[in-house]
């Protein structure tokens, strides 16, 4: 049986009315087990089974207040993080009119396709969203947003403007550090049409990196006559991060086709800039679809790497080597693809299978990896 996958995100991801100030509540969960080839690691899984890295619990509650006043709260347990539990969501929205609302605290930061059910697995073909494009810093902001649904010629169409900030926690060369994305601003616009829909997103905000090794080395070049241009460009304190996607989906009869292409631009970090791509197609067979994936992710390394001195004696050659591995560190060149089906033997449960291949360009080193997932929504 055909089913909408937008359909399916926005019932399990969205709140059921209510009236009186009545609680209501609805959540899903993934039970993913998976375990890469042997000897390897790959997204989080290494070469005994694993049912911890993509399984999550959710549960979301809602409340209309009236008048077009509501609150909405969505609280997580991942697996990955020992089942601790977190609020996703928790922002009140008030509907102006019938065509634009305004949401006010935690919310999600709407940069792709799947943003808003990025993870109710049983709104989306594969078990988890594709890898490399999805693996942002972050995915939800404490701020401001406004949407407003609109009608563009033949097509049914929603604009929506953030506004905010938000602190996460990023590992940087081995450490454990929480970054500031601060006076965060941005866009997306949403086009649907039958069975074509466009999306596009922008986002632009002032990051900082507090990290002692980098500035300690910042300050090592500093003292440098000469490089001093290098501390600026490995210590990152209100620098500009601009990020941009488009992305496409054609549900047509029992054919699927999904892509998406992202790209982040830094004024200085180590990254100098992040590209990454997705696509998608697959077939229906009754209550079984069938799909097929291929994607990439490069990351550029800052080009100063290129102007630090060659054959240096001691110790500027440590200093040197230890810049260089500092600049490294997230250096990416991959491609991967995928094969699964998903079977939807419930009206709200489905089973999952998949087999992911990834090389990098880097390091010529091929790994795979086999998932297996049990998600529904309730």
């Amino acid at each position: 049986m055909k089913k909408s996958l937008v359909t399916l995100a926005l019932a399990a991801a969205l709140p059921l009315s209510s009236a009186h100030a009545e609680l209501t509540f609805n959540g899903f969960a993934n039970i993913v087990a998976g375990k890469a080839s042997s000897g390897d690691t790959q997204w989080g899984y290494d070469d005994d089974v694993d049912f911890k890295e993509d399984s999550l619990f959710a549960l979301q509650t809602s409340a209309d207040l009236g008048d077009g006043l509501s609150v909405t709260a969505q609280i997580i347990a991942r697996g990955e993080d020992d089942w601790e539990t977190d609020f996703e969501w928790a922002y009140l929205s008030y509907n102006l009119n019938d065509q634009t609302t305004v949401m006010v605290g935690r919310q999600r930061a709407p940069l792709f396709m799947y943003s808003e059910y990025l993870d109710v697995s049983y709104a989306m073909p594969w078990i988890t969203v594709p890898e490399g494009l999805y693996a942002t810093e972050f995915s939800s902001y404490d701020g401001v947003s406004v949407s407003h649904n609109f009608a563009l010629g033949e097509f049914e169409s929603s604009i929506q403007v953030i506004g905010g900030a938000e602190t996460t926690e990023m590992n940087i060369a081995g450490d454990d550090i929480d970054v500031d994305f601060n006076n965060m601003y941005g866009a997306n616009l949403t086009l649907t049409r039958d069975w074509f829909t466009l999306h596009t997103a922008f986002l632009s905000a002032k990051v900082t990196v507090p990290n002692s090794r980098a500035d300690g080395l910042g300050n090592a070049w500093r003292a440098t006559p000469g490089f001093e241009f290098v501390a600026e460009q490995i210590t990152v304190e209100d620098d500009t991060m601009d990020f941009a996607e488009v992305g496409i989906q054609i549900d047509y009869n029992n054919w699927l086709v999904i892509a998406e292409y992202s790209r982040q631009n830094y004024e200085t970090m180590t990254i100098d800039n992040e590209e990454a791509m997705y696509a998608t197609i697959g077939y229906r067979f009754d209550d079984i679809l069938v799909h097929a994936t291929y994607g990439m992710v490069e990351n550029e390394v800052n080009s100063v790497i290129d102007q630090l001195p060659v054959g240096a004696a001691e110790p500027l050659a440590s200093q040197v080597d230890l810049t260089r591995q500092f600049l490294n560190f997230r250096m990416q060149d991959n491609t991967y693809y995928t094969i699964g089906a998903r079977w939807d033997f419930h009206e709200s449960a489905a089973f999952k299978v998949e087999f992911s291949a990834q090389d990098s360009d880097l390091t010529n080193e091929d790994t795979s990896l086999v998932r297996t997932a049990l998600v529904t929504v309730f």
